[in-house]
């Protein structure tokens, strides 16, 4: 995964993770792209994140979502995704249900005004 193509911002209260047009989500990658955010979110000290991209491609199977669920819920972050994406509704809602599960909030938002409500930041 080429993290560089990602910006990490940080912003009051929380980390923006903006993906880039057409970011592809693919199993081997998203340890390495979860430590990064993990690695921002302790250096600004804070424990929520944004995540926004637009055209996003998810290549995860059943598994691959369970796995990444449960790698999401060991961070201990609340994460809002808003992004146009090809996953299906309920790979989002299988997603949401095994990170929140495990102590990780985790949604999917229409809009970015609707994520940081859920947040709680501006």
């Amino acid at each position: 995964m080429e993290t560089r193509k990602i910006e990490f911002l940080v912003q009051p209260g929380y980390l923006l993770v903006k993906r880039p047009d057409n970011y592809e989500v693919v199993p081997s990658e998203q340890p390495h792209f979860l430590e990064t955010v993990a690695d921002h979110c302790a250096k600004a000290g804070c424990r929520k994140v944004l995540i926004i991209g637009r055209g996003t491609k998810v290549n995860l199977g059943t598994a691959d979502i369970f796995k990444l669920g449960e790698a999401v819920a060991k961070l201990g972050l609340r994460i809002a995704l808003v992004e146009r994406d090809d996953a299906a509704a309920q790979e989002r809602e299988f997603l949401e249900n095994v990170a929140t599960n495990r102590g990780s909030p985790l949604r999917f938002f229409e809009s970015d005004v609707a994520a940081k409500e859920w947040l709680g930041v501006e």
